[in-house]
């Protein structure tokens, strides 16, 4: 008895790149839905806070200046990794992408080390431990769940580059549509960060 080697329920390329690429939507808006509802918890906690007068700490610290570096970092990487996706393809060699993942992954890790010393710049210069007050306990939930799902996208990022630099990203049928999905998460996580940072600036005070 033959078995048919393509098993798959859709068998056209295209059509199977479409379920994936909506798949992807699906999982990033559900994700963005996670960020979103802890965005407004924060709100509501904060404004409940100023309304009892609770919230304002005699001198507010502010945002650390290395998140203002974390955030430049974050933005740089977004813009490589799509220089990276533009890369792709039969025209261009696989070093291009290569290169450009490699950067990516080197401002990714840029980016968790700058975050790594806000927290501690933030806990030992300003005294405000993770366990100090509300006010720094929010602080520490929102961006460690960003950075929860930095790590939790290293992986990806780091096969990703792999396969960039073993030529594999030129052409739809070896895959490129792996780089595709691999960019737009980052993607999602930079512009949530940007929000989350706006949301910090104007929110810890």
């Amino acid at each position: 008895m033959n078995v048919p080697q393509d098993v798959s329920p859709i068998r056209d390329v295209a059509v199977r790149n479409s379920a994936a690429m909506l798949g992807m939507w699906i999982f990033l808006i559900s994700l963005g839905m996670v960020f979103l509802t802890t965005v407004i918890a924060y709100l509501i906690i904060r404004g409940q806070l100023i309304s009892s007068g609770e919230w304002a700490l005699d001198d507010p610290p502010g945002l650390p200046g290395l998140l203002y570096v974390s955030t430049i970092i974050l933005i740089i990487a977004s813009v490589v990794m799509h220089a990276a996706t533009t890369s792709a393809g039969p025209s261009s060699g696989a070093p291009a992408v290569g290169r450009w993942m490699c950067c990516a992954c080197v401002l990714v890790f840029c980016f968790l080390i700058t975050q790594t010393l806000a927290w501690i710049d933030l806990a030992a210069n300003e005294n405000l431990a993770f366990d100090s007050s509300l006010y720094a306990w929010l602080f520490y939930v929102l961006t460690g769940l960003h950075v929860a799902h930095v790590l939790a996208g290293l992986p990806p990022l780091l096969v990703t580059t792999r396969n960039a630099l073993r030529g594999r990203y030129q052409s739809v049928r070896e895959g490129v549509s792996g780089l595709t999905f691999c960019v737009m998460y980052w993607h999602f996580l930079d512009g949530v960060w940007v929000i989350l940072f706006i949301v910090l600036l104007f929110g810890m005070r």
